[in-house]
């Protein structure tokens, strides 16, 4: 969620497991030597792709400059609770790390832990999905650009007033209620005609389930509002033995491949697995002096086959070899880094980045 929103999402299925915390975490990249930040990423999952491609990322950022020669990144997992993320984060302090960069397993049960580590002159950096308070930096997607640009991308392909199905993505999520609500707006100032309302949950087997209940229901669809995945709308369509029709989805490189293979009307967008990199970007920079906004958001990439559509945003062409790519894990979400950002990293850097 890249799966991209399910790692905001984050199952309570643990995945790795540490006895609360290591006591003596090892570094995984970059730094080593006299004068060199000891930065710990804390990560509470390890069950889908964007968690495991984040970490990798951050790791092979951390082996380019400036990260090289000035942090020495140590990756901690933990039990997907609150309580296990919590005790790792409190021997990280114990341990006298110079920051900590966290996705939380919870942004409200993290806060104390975080708390008591910025009140032993940490830095903490909050990420994806961020705990919020007094002295803590964090960094996220801009959600409201990515339901803006996907809204205006529906709206420019079907007209004003057509009929249209919104997922409201999870129950009770502060992201998918972000990419609902910003959406539902912009469909009212235009008129539309939101004909369905369902919940994929980010989830393929959810998604296609609930897409296809929508597609029985009614058959003059002009476009859907979609935060799963673009194979998983391909399969629904293809399920119900319906043409296609307008949509928007979260990137996966199944989702690439299949509006590539499709000629698909396809607006997708990534939360970028490089959160991780860029909160130790923020982390290195306030350690150095710099003044540093609290608050960093990143605007999402948008990608399709035809990217001539004007949403507001720069719309990337997919293209196989490029952004798409056959050989590769459907899960994979590429790119993992705003163009902007450097150092970048390389497919090949990354790719093998599933954990055993």
């Amino acid at each position: 969620m890249n799966k991209g929103i399910a790692a905001i999402v984050a199952a309570s299925l643990a995945a790795a497991t540490l006895a609360g915390c290591s006591p003596e975490p090892a570094p995984t990249a970059g730094g080593g030597g006299e004068g060199v930040y000891k930065i710990a990423l804390s990560n509470s999952y390890l069950g889908n792709d964007w968690r495991q491609l984040m970490i990798k990322t951050a790791e092979v950022v951390a082996t380019k400059e400036p990260f090289a020669s000035k942090v020495e990144l140590t990756v901690v997992n933990s039990e997907n609770t609150p309580e296990a993320q919590a005790a790792s984060v409190d021997a990280l302090v114990a341990q006298g790390y110079d920051a900590i960069i966290i996705n939380p397993s919870s942004p409200t049960a993290l806060a104390p832990v975080v708390k008591r580590a910025l009140d032993s002159g940490i830095v903490v950096v909050s990420f994806d999905s961020v705990v919020d308070g007094e002295g803590i930096y964090t960094v996220q997607t801009d959600l409201t650009a990515m339901a803006t640009g996907w809204a205006n991308y529906l709206v420019a392909k079907v007209g004003k007033g057509a009929k249209i199905a919104v997922d409201t993505g999870l129950p009770g999520n502060t992201a998918g209620n972000t990419l609902y609500e910003t959406a539902m707006a912009i469909f009212a100032e235009n008129d539309m005609d939101v004909v369905a309302e369902f919940a994929g949950e980010y989830a393929d087997g959810v998604g296609q389930e609930q897409l296809g209940s929508v597609l029985a229901a009614h058959q003059d669809l002009d476009g859907v509002y979609s935060q799963v995945y673009g194979e998983t709308i391909a399969a629904a369509f293809k399920d119900a033995g319906r043409e296609l029709v307008p949509a928007t989805s979260f990137n996966t490189n199944a989702g690439m491949l299949a509006a590539l293979n499709n000629n698909m009307d396809l607006l997708i967008s990534n939360n970028a697995a490089g959160l991780g990199a860029i909160a130790m970007d923020v982390a290195l920079k306030v350690l150095e002096g710099e003044e540093v906004p609290t608050a960093t958001l990143v605007t999402p990439g948008f990608f399709a086959v035809d990217n001539s559509v004007d949403v507001g945003f720069p719309v990337v062409k997919i293209e196989e070899g490029v952004n798409a790519f056959p050989e590769l894990p459907g899960a994979l979400a590429w790119p993992v880094l705003p163009s902007d950002f450097e150092p970048q990293v390389t497919i090949e850097e990354i790719s093998d980045y599933q954990i055993k």
